[in-house]
């Protein structure tokens, strides 16, 4: 430091508002730690920080106008090249010595170097590791769907050595009788698609077609069957052939008068013509097939009766008893070549097929059939059938004792109709891909199907099966036994997915067997412990069990939760976990008897929630022999708990106080905490009185919550894409899972896959792994408008601009249709309700000039109707209801006046009126929950109601 001694500076001090370019701290005043924060605290863009002995220097880019008596440093202005603590006369800028700063003490100035300081960096002082870095949406990048491309597996490329296929075909009517599928050409564009049901219906055209063909061929069959030496006919026979195609003629011309009549009833059923078209993907599985059988279609069904009763049976039967004959000579003299072409396969014994009516033709070659809708079959008496069981059987044997695989596998699966010991023979020549091929093009049971792949080394698609049908149990069982490793592999694949669903228990159990992996296990314990609440009692259990060497270091911990008053809820919580590993009290004795005495004091001060049999049951496993003869041989008092729908009369609640911050979204998780959506704030995890736990960092105006309650994902509307991130509320950490177009999706899922819609398509992913499709339908006859589900049902909603909704029925997790029905409004003035249900709901408000409006429900065409008491209807313009229906409850909210709201809790059961609820605002957020519900809106109030102890908390949040 340079100290000028000869020249006093007059006005030594910055005073007033000035535009001063930089501050000093001095350290004799400041501490270090002082020093940093006022940096940060005055810092601004470009801004430079330097350390000196004596202080620390900010040095700003541009000026910033400030109040020099309000700053707690020193206010520095830009005298020359330098900066100085004083505004200096032009006298006194010239007698100083060259410095970057010039500090003035007591009328003198101190010089001092930049080359002297030592440059800092402020940026490095904060703590960013709380906060998710995102990358940047490229607006300018579209963005598509990807579809995976449809997976046609050929069983001629499965099986091998087997000639190309060419069109089979089976009889002179065949082609005409058949359904054929839509033709992939577009219609007309001002063509409307009709609506798919399961049994699509022909044209009326194609039915007049078919019939005038039919007759036809009757009269060519007749003619060919009296030149042809086949069985002799009697003379009867052959005069009365004139009789048989008139009364054919008369047949046929009132069948075609039926199928006009019914004309608009059949076209009901015509499947759409056009398919969506799929962007590219990597390959991925088949769709799950339909579990329903197909019955024939109605048309059909009146022909059968009408050939069964006519003379026309003789016609066909004949032609199809020479083709049988001719057959069964191949198979005795072992023309096996021939003789499997010309083999009729035989309907299993589930199997309502139709019936055929045309004679059998030769095969070009062994296809195997991979159909799974309608199907047709030959009717023969049961001996014939049984007898033909018998020779393809012996065939069978024969073809595999030659060691002719392919062929061995077409009678096992083809004829005889025995797909899984057709699997067995090719896992048996250890032929595991093409086994497994072939399972996923039949629609085998999703383990058979995992086991295979495993086994043919193509995990990546056996993990695709596994994820999308939740198979990895019942796989791991069938591989554990005969090939180990394979499992071992499999369970630790398993293990990963169950982490990922947040089901970190689990994943210890699973995962245990393997003591390569114990320590992660062990690791997955300590994360699940550091969570805290439920799941932490749960790992505590868990860590009794599997490590009971290690509960040494939890007694304090185990002391702290028996002897704190405060702390019954844990104890409970404790309590039923013991007792759901009733199988281990060997194990759990000590950390039952250090806590059993706790919860008898919890259960008589009325705070516990056993049962006299569950605390017979705890007693018992804590090994207490004394505290055994001492229990009462009655059970203790417990405060009666009031569910909702047992209250007599209705409750009156009010909304929360407001708070300040905007409520987009809001779950309820365990151990009484809320995930809440703030929009662009991120999403934050609160406690019951709406104190805030942690944050996470990322926008979130949607939430949709996993079945474990660990998992969640946050969606942000981003003009016409949505920007999603994964939350792990263990970790306390949150996944960018980048943009995708949607139309609807599913607002809960299993922590790992999770249903999208968007226009016709419908698609499972995998959101752990870039979205990957497991599973799609890409043609769906509507747009997908609604999506709801629960842990084992989902439901769609399909909108066609001609035939309106129809609401599709999956079960999960195999995702197969169970149903699919209409669901528009019976009426112009009803509206259709979307609710996870297996029924249709509609609603209407009806109008009266002297009476209050009535809500009309109407459930599968039941209707209940519900006073609005107090509605105001001159405060609104559109419908004033908002409705939540479920199994058991109806909810429904409606304008009282400018300043409420009334919600209405209905019992369906009792159709009684258990709770009303008073909001101050219409634009109410209500969201069903596992135990109630939670109402949210705009101005920080969140309500959850709940139906067990009929009870309502209130939080307001800011």
């Amino acid at each position: 430091m340079l100290e000028q001694e000869s020249q006093l500076i007059r006005r030594p001090l910055l005073t007033g508002h000035q535009s001063i370019d930089g501050m000093w701290l001095p350290a004799e005043r400041f501490a270090l730690q002082e020093r940093a924060r006022l940096m940060l605290e005055h810092w601004r863009t470009g801004a430079m920080a330097y350390r000196f002995a004596d202080g620390d220097l900010v040095q700003f880019s541009t000026p910033v106008a400030l109040d020099c008596q309000a700053l707690a440093g020193w206010p520095l202005v830009r005298q020359g090249r330098g900066l100085c603590s004083a505004q200096l006369s032009a006298e006194e800028l010239r007698a100083l010595p060259a410095a970057d700063l010039w500090l003035v003490r007591g009328s003198q100035v101190h010089a001092l170097q930049l080359r002297d300081a030592q440059a800092l960096e402020p940026g490095q002082w904060l703590d960013i590791s709380a906060y998710t870095l995102l990358d940047t949406f490229d607006c300018h990048a579209p963005v598509v769907p990807a579809l995976p491309e449809p997976v046609i597996t050929d069983v001629r490329e499965i099986l091998g050595g087997l000639a190309p296929v060419s069109p089979e075909q089976e009889g002179v009517i065949r082609a005409l009788l058949e359904r054929q599928s839509p033709a992939p050409k577009a219609p007309p564009p001002k063509a409307a698609r009709q609506w798919g049901n399961e049994e699509s219906a022909p044209y009326p055209a194609l039915k007049l077609g078919v019939t005038l063909a039919l007759v036809a061929g009757l009269i060519w069959m007749a003619t060919q069957g009296q030149s042809v030496p086949l069985t002799p006919v009697s003379a009867t026979t052959t005069e009365d052939i004139s009789g048989v195609i008139l009364g054919m003629l008369l047949s046929a011309i009132v069948f075609t008068a039926l199928l006009v009549a019914l004309n608009k009833f059949l076209r009901r059923g015509a499947r759409p013509t056009g398919a969506v078209p799929q962007a590219p993907d990597t390959a991925s599985i088949p769709q799950r097939a339909k579990p329903a059988r197909h019955k024939p279609a109605a048309w059909r069904r009146w022909l059968t009766r009408l050939t069964e009763h006519s003379k026309l049976s003789r016609l066909y039967g004949k032609r199809q008893a020479a083709y049988m004959q001719r057959m069964l000579e191949m198979f005795e003299d072992g023309d096996f070549a021939e003789a499997l072409r010309h083999a009729i396969p035989l309907g299993d014994q589930h199997s309502n097929a139709e019936q055929h009516f045309g004679t059998p033709q030769r095969r070009q070659d062994l296809t195997l059939s991979q159909q799974h809708g309608p199907s047709r079959t030959y009717r023969f008496e049961e001996g014939l059938t049984e007898h033909l069981r018998q020779i393809y059987r012996r065939s069978y044997e024969r073809l595999a004792r030659e060691n002719r695989i392919e062929e061995a596998v077409f009678v096992l699966a083809e004829l005889l109709k025995e797909r899984q010991e057709a699997l067995d023979y090719l896992e048996k020549h250890a032929r595991y891909q093409q086994a497994a091929d072939l399972a996923l093009a039949w629609d085998m049971p999703s383990a058979v199907i995992v086991r295979l792949l495993c086994l043919a080394e193509n995990w990546q698609r056996a993990l695709l099966v596994a994820r999308r049908d939740d198979a990895f149990a019942d796989a791991v069982v069938l591989l554990q036994a005969k090939q180990p490793q394979i499992a071992d592999r499999l369970r630790l694949e398993w293990a990963e997915s169950l982490i990922a669903k947040g089901l970190w228990l689990q994943a210890v159990e699973v995962v245990w067997s393997l003591p390569q992996e114990r320590p992660r296990a062990a690791q997955w314990l300590l994360d699940a412990e550091a969570a805290g609440g439920r799941l932490a009692i749960g790992a505590l259990v868990k860590r009794a069990i599997l490590l009971p060497q290690t509960l040494e270091a939890y007694g304090p911990w185990i002391e702290q939760l028996r002897d704190d008053p405060s702390r019954c809820a844990e104890r409970d919580a404790l309590a039923h976990t013991l007792l759901a590993h009733k199988s281990d009290t060997v194990a759990l004795a000590w950390l039952a008897g250090a806590t059993v005495h706790a919860v008898l004091a919890d259960q008589l001060s009325g705070r516990g929630g056993l049962n006299f049999n569950q605390l017979q049951s705890l007693v018992k496993m804590s090994r207490d022999k004394c505290l055994q003869a001492d229990l009462p041989g009655q059970s203790l008092k417990r405060p009666a708990v009031r569910s909702l729908e047992r209250v007599g009369e209705a409750l009156q609640w009010s909304a929360p106080v407001q708070g300040s911050r905007s409520v987009y979204d809001a779950v309820s998780l365990d151990d009484e905490r809320y995930l809440v959506a703030l929009g662009e704030a991120g999403a934050v995890v609160t406690d019951a009185s709406g104190t805030a736990l942690f944050h996470f960092a990322v926008p979130a105006q949607r939430i949709v919550l996993a079945h474990s309650r660990q998992m969640a994902l946050v969606l942000t509307r981003r003009d016409t894409v949505w920007r999603i991130s994964k939350l792990d509320l263990v970790n306390r950490a949150a996944t960018d899972l980048g943009v995708q177009v949607l139309d609807v999706f599913a607002d809960q899922f299993d922590g790992s896959t999770w249903t999208l819609g968007q226009g016709r398509q419908l698609r499972v992913v995998d959101v752990d792994r870039g979205f990957e499709t497991l599973w799609h339908v890409s043609d769906l006859p509507g747009s997908v408008r609604a999506l709801k589900s629960d842990e084992r049902n989902e439901f769609l909603w399909l909108h066609n601009p001609l035939e309106g909704f129809e609401r599709w029925h999956y079960r999960l997790p195999e995702r197969r249709l169970a149903g699919r029905e209409p669901a528009s409004p019976q009426s112009e003035e009803s509206h259709a309700l979307f609710c996870a249900l297996d029924q249709t709901v509609e609603y209407l408000i009806r109008y009266s000039d002297d009476e209050e409006p009535v809500l009309i429900l109407d459930v599968d065409g039941n209707r209940k109707g519900y006073r609005l008491t107090g509605c105001d209807e001159g405060c609104f313009d559109s419908d004033p209801v908002r409705i939540v229906v479920d199994a058991d409850w109806l909810v429904f909210g409606y304008i009282a006046s400018d300043r409420d709201t009334r919600w209405h809790f209905i019992h369906r059961g009792s159709d009684t009126v258990c709770a009303v609820l008073h909001w101050p605002r219409y634009e109410v957020n209500i969201r069903r929950t596992g135990d109630g519900w939670l109402l949210f809106d705009d101005q920080g109030r969140l309500s959850h109601i709940t139906v067990e102890d009929a009870r309502q908390r209130n939080l307001s949040l800011h």
